[in-house]
Parts: structure tokens; C-alpha cells; sequence
């Protein structure tokens, strides 16, 4: 079972980024209670309310990267052991390390050095690899990124997969909507 928590938020005025907080996705497989981002303290309150478990049931955070607006709710979640890319820091399990058939993680690098996406199914949640609809649809590189030319890459790389895509701030676009 996948479901879509809270969709992100990103509003910018003039360029600048003003406010922002991720999308928050809860992937239930036979092994585990799984949150990819837990997103921004403001946005607790939204996820648990949509969250099919009891906050204690989740035992697996997988972060796409280690960016605040990704990670703040990371700690109210106890229970739950922590998966980044070890590129992004020593705050994370490596995510090598998660073990469970049902998900698949790939390096999906540009936004940061260490971004990751989760595929579950006929899904992938990447994380600012695309932080917007229109970065997928497009192929447009994230504006914030480390390597503009590796973020290309990444977003190429997630087309070709052929899923549906969870975006970092800007909720789901589905496969079919690519062409």
C-alpha cells in the first residue's frame, strides 16, 4: 500500500524560496511501516492525520536527502530506524543497509550529491530530483541544485523507469501525463 500523506509545498516570491515543505509518503509493505520524508514541523499534524498507523507502527524513515524541509519530523517518530544516502552525512543509516523486496532505491543525484528516490511499485518518490510537476514533465533541472547537469541525468533516468512520480513539493504526476 502506498499513500500520499501531504503533497509538499514551495512558494517562492522573486526567485527567492519563501516557504517550503516536502511531500510526506507512507509505503506499508509485509515488513514494514515505511514514511519517505517526514517534511516540516508545521505539517505534523496533516501527516498524522492521514497516516493509516499509529505514529509508533513506523519503522522505516527513508529521506530523499537531508534538507530541513524533508527531515524536522524525523524525531517524533521513535521507533523508526533512519535511511539516507551516507553522501548526505552520518545523521542516516546507510540506505544499502534497508532491507525489504518490496522497495527498491536508486541514486538519483543533482538536487544534492546524495538524493535518493524510493520505488514501490508503479511508483517512485523522488524527492527534489524533481521538486516540481513540471521539472518531470519538462526535464527541467531543479533551480537548487549542486550539479545541473547531474540533476538532468536523474530526472532522464526516472522518466525511463515508467512510473508514477511523487514530487518533493508538488504532489503526483502520473506516467501517462509524460506524453
Amino acid at each position: 500500500m502506498i499513500k500520499l500523506l501531504y503533497k509538499g509545498e514551495l512558494i517562492r516570491e522573486g526567485g527567492i524560496i519563501k516557504k517550503a515543505s516536502s511531500s510526506s509518503t507512507f509505503i506499508s509493505t509485509e515488513k514494514h511501516n515505511i514514511l519517505v520524508d517526514t517534511s516540516t514541523k508545521d505539517k505534523l499534524k496533516i501527516i498524522l492525520k492521514n497516516l493509516p498507523v499509529k505514529p509508533d507502527e513506523i519503522d522505516v524513515i527513508i529521506n530523499t536527502h537531508s534538507h530541513y524541509d524533508h527531515v524536522e519530523n524525523n524525531d517524533f517518530f521513535k521507533e523508526a530506524t533512519v535511511y539516507g544516502s551516507p553522501k548526505e552525512g552520518s545523521y542516516f543509516e546507510d540506505y544499502k543497509k534497508l532491507k525489504d523486496k518490496e522497495i527498491e532505491i536508486i541514486e538519483t543525484p543533482g538536487h544534492t550529491y546524495g538524493s535518493i528516490s524510493v520505488i514501490y511499485k508503479d511508483y517512485i518518490i523522488v524527492g527534489d530530483a524533481s521538486p516540481l510537476k513540471d521539472n518531470i514533465l519538462k526535464l527541467i533541472p531543479p533551480r537548487v541544485n549542486v550539479d545541473e547537469n547531474l540533476a538532468l541525468k536523474s530526472l532522464i533516468k526516472i522518466r525511463k523507469l515508467k512510473k508514477n512520480v511523487i514530487t518533493g513539493h508538488d504532489g503526483c504526476v502520473k506516467y501517462s501525463n509524460f506524453w
